[in-house]
């Protein structure tokens, strides 16, 4: 039988290797709906460039609510991995 592994297992076992460089957007989208609820059904991932996750909207609302969270939202983020590397979240409409 296979072992299901979290998010956050994948997350520790990278941490600990050295020079291996883990895909940032892969582990954002594999945390992503878990840290945002029920938002997430209205953002979609689009790039990281820079310490910036660009995220685009369903609405203008949407757009709204990931400005005001975003400070909450890039810590809660950030511990995912060894160092705190997102600085910026920015919303774009679809």
């Amino acid at each position: 039988m296979a072992r299901l592994v979290s998010a956050a297992d994948l997350v520790r076992a990278f941490r600990g290797r050295k020079g291996l460089q883990v895909d940032k957007l892969s582990i954002l989208s594999a945390i992503w709906e878990k840290e945002l609820g029920t938002l997430a059904r209205h953002l979609e991932l689009s790039g990281v460039r820079r310490g910036t996750v660009y995220v685009k909207t369903s609405s203008s609302a949407a757009a709204q609510e990931l400005r005001m969270r975003a400070p909450s939202l890039m810590r809660t983020l950030n511990k995912y991995f060894s160092r705190a590397w997102i600085k910026e979240l920015k919303a774009s409409a679809r």
